[in-house]
């Protein structure tokens, strides 16, 4: 009788100390309800996404004062050249190369140093460094200023010499917004004026000032 009772308690003993080891279907069931931390760039005021490179192409619409005052303008955005940009965005900010190449056609001739024609062929490199206040998470405005290495010459005359090369100083501004986040649309206008003391030759300046509206197309790398 003795031992049936000793028998009887380490059983129940045993009983009330073995207590089951959860499923493995238990285990993922209480993961599934523990939610997962937001990714950073979906959180509202970050701007993490939007920091790396981006390159394209635009097309523009083109206004000129050339030698004499010459006002030349152009809408043909494609017909008279293209501009290629390569940028750095990161915190709200921008450093940017931009090349611009313009060939315009005018009913009336341009006398310039002794030379003369009807087509020019404008190429200008342009490095910009902008300010790119937040509006919304995927739209920005931007304004910035920079500097303008501009070659022209008359297009009829084949020889690299042939070109006056300038300097201008440039101011900029526009908006730009994120279809996706390798896509970016782009709109710049920007103003390019002449410095006589900052050219490279003595001669009169050939292109005074530019004014150009461009709509790039862009691919985002981001960081």
């Amino acid at each position: 009788m003795l031992s049936f009772c000793i028998f009887f308690e380490a059983g129940s003993y045993a009983q009330g100390n073995d207590s089951p080891e959860p499923s493995e279907m238990d285990k993922r069931s209480l993961e599934s309800r523990i939610a997962a931390p937001e990714p950073e760039f979906f959180v509202s005021g970050t701007s993490s996404l939007w920091q790396g490179f981006y390159f394209g192409v635009g097309f523009r619409k083109v206004r000129l004062k050339v030698a004499d005052d010459l006002i030349i303008s152009d809408s043909d955005g494609e017909a008279n050249g293209i501009g290629v940009n390569l940028g750095y965005f990161w915190d709200e900010q921008v450093i940017e190369y931009e090349r611009q190449i313009s060939i315009v056609e005018v009913s009336k001739t341009i006398f310039h140093d002794g030379k003369s024609g009807q087509r020019l062929e404008i190429i200008q490199n342009n490095f910009w460094y902008s300010l790119y206040p937040k509006i919304t998470r995927y739209f920005y405005l931007h304004y910035g200023a920079g500097v303008q290495f501009t070659k022209t010459r008359f297009a009829a005359i084949g020889s690299n010499k042939s070109f006056q090369e300038e300097i201008a100083l440039g101011v900029e501004t526009g908006a730009s917004y994120f279809v996706t986040s390798n896509f970016l649309l782009y709109y710049r206008f920007s103003v390019g004026q002449q410095i006589p003391f900052l050219s490279a030759t003595n001669s009169s300046p050939f292109l005074k000032q530019s004014q150009l509206h461009t709509f790039y197309l862009n691919y985002f790398f981001p960081l």
